[in-house]
């Protein structure tokens, strides 16, 4: 997804990868992650979130571990594609 804004004095664009979420201590954090610009802090609904959570909060431990397990699942793709062509 890419979308592109033009304001007084402006020009904002995203490309994120993937759309990710996670719970922490009964609560869920959401965000939008580029392998290039890293994890943009979402609200539900997508909508950015006018102050973004410092690395040490619990937004962070969430898309921590949703990173470390879509890297796992990127690796094993890789890995099972591999195998397929040294058939």
């Amino acid at each position: 997804m890419a979308y592109s804004y033009h304001g007084p004095g402006m020009h904002v664009c995203s490309f994120h990868d993937a759309d990710g979420q996670g719970e922490v201590n009964g609560r869920m954090y959401y965000w939008s992650f580029s392998e290039r610009f890293g994890p943009l802090f979402t609200t539900a609904n997508g909508r950015e979130l006018r102050k973004q959570p410092g690395p040490k909060t619990y937004a962070w431990l969430a898309f921590e571990r949703w990173h470390a397990a879509r890297r796992a699942k990127q690796l094993m793709n890789a890995v099972s594609e591999n195998d397929g062509n040294n058939a």
